[in-house]
């Protein structure tokens, strides 16, 4: 498993620029908030789904970026790459489903002859409005269940700023165009702010859990840690997986029987691994449950 954490920048495709000392505006970022101090939730984010109608690859990878590292810096999950099976409470899953690069815009331009007539000059600004709009699913990893769907629209402008010259003698262009911010990326990050809490909303409905790593005779090691903010004393229920229950029609997983065999408590905690006791029940397998009481 790979946690990611806010140190580990991910890499946006795009870039902002500046030149001729006009200084790129950041991107919006979710407001900063408190230290969360309860048990954190593991949560994966799927790959974006992305038609070229809506962006393509591209939009896709850099939405799947924006939103994980947006996850990460809010602090409330263990946000986790992969996601499959078990190793995540839940995964959300994301599709473009609006994509306006330029819905909507304006500007103006002057032109002249500076220098004697020697070189011709032409300076413009354009203002340009971006929309984009994301739809997402949140699943729970256990049962493969949809817990909640939700859907954030960005909207974001930005000014194109040209200041070109060309040689009038030979036609040489000695300047060009360039932008002080992405208005889609600024779109999208607009919607992202507003998933976050609207993932964090569903959330709320999935139960903090964790894996039984191995049994042992000098206790039972768990995949959670300091890191998701477990503390000594912490009581967990341990279940037991049994039967999927497949729709066979669409092969949806419809649920997933669970046993309750008894209970642990926690002795010692690491930094990504804690050691609990029994304190009633059968003893752990590697690979059951556990569930905060």
């Amino acid at each position: 498993m790979t946690v990611l954490t806010p140190n580990r920048r991910l890499v946006l495709a795009g870039a902002t620029l500046a030149v001729a000392g006009l200084a790129a505006p950041a991107l919006a970022r979710p407001q900063t908030r408190a230290t969360f101090d309860g048990l954190k939730k593991t949560l994966a984010v799927d790959l974006f789904r992305a038609t070229e109608a809506v962006g393509g690859s591209v939009t896709a990878e850099g939405m799947t970026a924006m939103l994980t590292q947006a996850l990460v810096e809010d602090g409330r999950f263990l946000v986790v790459e992969g996601g499959g099976g078990m190793e995540a409470s839940a995964i959300v899953r994301g599709a473009v489903t609006k994509f306006e690069p330029a819905a909507g815009g304006g500007g103006m331009s002057i032109s002249g002859g500076p220098l004697g007539g020697l070189l011709g000059g032409r300076a413009g600004t354009r203002t340009q409005t971006a929309v984009l709009e994301i739809a997402l699913r949140l699943v729970d990893a256990s049962t493969g269940q949809v817990v909640s769907t939700s859907s954030a629209e960005g909207r974001a402008s930005s000014r194109t700023s040209e200041a070109g010259l060309v040689d009038n003698w030979g036609g040489g262009h000695l300047g060009g165009e360039v932008f002080r911010a992405t208005p889609i990326g600024q779109a999208g990050q607009d919607a992202i702010v507003r998933a976050v809490e609207q993932i964090a909303g569903g959330m709320r409905r999935v139960e903090w859990s964790a894996l039984v790593v191995d049994a042992a005779d000098n206790g039972v090691y768990l995949n959670a840690g300091a890191d998701r903010n477990v503390q000594p004393g912490l009581t967990l229920a341990v279940w037991r997986p049994g039967r999927t229950l497949t729709d066979p029609g669409t092969g949806e997983v419809l649920d997933v029987e669970m046993a309750r065999i008894g209970r642990v408590q926690v002795q010692t905690v690491r930094d990504r691994l804690s050691i609990a006791s029994v304190i009633d029940g059968e003893p752990p397998m590697r690979g059951d449950v556990l569930k905060a009481e």
